[in-house]
């Protein structure tokens, strides 16, 4: 599953790619994937993303009309969950992003295409996703500010403080690992990247939230930060199959400590890398380093 630094990749390469295209017609050959709206095709039709933006792994699109039929922006939400990609195709190029399955992804459209924007100019963007769980939504600027609302603080946003962050450990009698999963609280971050900052910060990823010390909490709240911002800048990391919008795989594996290497010595210490299911999720650790 492509986590925040590799949705954030794919967004910038998408915005480099299809932004103020006309789009002449949509091709819908899966209902649930617009949330079976019956007016998602005729409404697209003549319109032109102008920006896209994202929190946590939501990817928003403003849909924009040059005409002055449309009072107000509208907003296409798009989430890629476990299995889901977009390819833009052109006369030069075919760039992929998301959850790539096989080569033959590129071989489009194939039998997990569910829908295709084409544009007056020839180009198509498409949306691949086997398993049907991502999903493409229109919604009002009022839908987007409740939907935004409901995350929490996330690296890289002005909201990400000191003083937010501290504020999230307070009255929490949940796992460390568990709280800096919820999206609600602090999005963005998934498995992997909790595992790598609980293991720069010292800490043990099971320990109760509300256990850690000030110095402890400071330490998380700047490798939280630091591991989504390198990872990003590296093009995520890449597992299984992920690739970016541009088809190159992630590199920030290189970079991993803990995550994905169970059974292999601590990088510091030499102590064997631990893996334990926590939290709904395989958590690797260093019983030495961390605490």
């Amino acid at each position: 599953m492509p986590e925040m630094p590799e949705v954030e990749v794919v967004r910038r390469q998408l915005e480099a790619h299809i932004l103020n295209r006309e789009i002449e017609s949509v091709d819908l050959l899966h209902s649930k994937i617009t949330r079976k709206n019956p007016e998602f095709k005729e409404f697209m039709v003549g319109k032109h993303f102008s920006k896209i933006e994202r929190i946590g792994k939501l990817l928003t699109f403003t849909v924009s009309n040059n005409q002055t039929s449309q009072p107000e922006p509208v907003y296409m939400l798009a989430h890629l969950k476990m299995t889901g990609q977009f390819i833009f195709v052109d006369e030069n190029q075919k760039i992929g992003g998301g959850h790539s399955l096989t080569a033959a992804d590129f071989e489009l459209p194939h039998k997990h295409t569910r829908v295709v924007f084409n544009f007056k100019d020839g180009s198509a963007l498409y949306f691949n996703d086997m398993r049907l769980f991502g999903y493409l939504q229109l919604v009002s600027p009022a839908e987007k500010e409740k939907i935004w609302n409901n995350y929490g603080i996330e690296p890289g946003r002005d909201n990400y403080t000191w003083d937010n962050f501290k504020a999230i450990f307070k009255n929490r009698k949940t796992s460390l690992k568990a709280l800096l999963l919820n999206q609600k609280v602090i999005s963005g971050l998934g498995n992997i990247y909790v595992d790598e900052a609980c293991f720069r910060a010292g800490v043990l990823p099971f320990r109760a939230a509300n256990s850690l010390t000030t110095a402890e909490k400071k330490a998380l709240f700047k490798h939280c930060s630091d591991v989504m911002m390198e990872s990003i800048e590296r093009g995520g990391t890449t597992f299984y199959s992920f690739l970016s919008a541009d088809g190159k795989k992630g590199n920030f594996s290189d970079e991993l400590e803990v995550f994905d290497r169970a059974g292999q010595p601590c990088y510091k210490c030499g102590n064997i890398i631990s893996k334990i299911k926590h939290a709904g999720r395989g958590t690797h650790f260093c019983s030495t380093c961390q605490k």
